[in-house]
């Protein structure tokens, strides 16, 4: 059985290297794809670091881009390299991991699931990628470097994690 698929944003992976967390999503049983443009772009973490810790690149055709080109001209105010992320999860019909509140709205109108940080720090823990007490420090580190995050969904992880 083919494994599920997740599609980062920039956001994602900064908030990840930020928070120490490369290595942990890592271990989750599933394939971490990264658009060729998110690569290129990323430079703390520089995108190939990402790849030699196993996330994968994915590149785009002719007809994609002027996919990614078509949407850009639907929603106008979401960077081209978001849409290439969004285009990558519909492509792999997956979920698109996000910080950034307007692609998440883009996503959910073009039907794409989508979720953010709190959501794959819940996934890593769940699935034993992550100690509880590691979750609760990483993302008390990131409220700290003001990173965008739902304050009191926050604090709630952060308690029950330090039980």
């Amino acid at each position: 059985m083919p494994r599920q698929k997740l599609v980062f944003d920039t956001s994602v992976c900064l908030d990840l290297a930020l928070s120490g967390l490369l290595d942990s999503v890592v271990q989750l049983r599933y394939d971490l794809l990264l658009p060729d443009v998110i690569v290129a772009e990323l430079i703390e973490p520089p995108g190939e670091d990402l790849l030699r810790r196993g996330f994968i690149q994915e590149s785009f055709s002719s007809d994609e881009v002027q996919q990614v080109l078509n949407l850009h001209r639907k929603y106008p105010m979401e960077t081209v390299n978001d849409l290439f992320g969004l285009l990558l999860a519909q492509k792999n019909s997956c979920s698109l991991i996000t910080g950034d509140a307007g692609l998440r709205k883009t996503a959910q109108s073009e039907s794409v699931e989508v979720h953010g940080l709190l959501w794959l720090l819940d996934l890593m823990v769940e699935e034993n990628a992550l100690d509880p007490l590691a979750a609760a420090n990483a993302l008390e580190l990131l409220m700290g470097k003001k990173r965008w995050l739902p304050k009191a969904e926050s604090e709630k992880r952060i308690k029950t994690w330090r039980r």
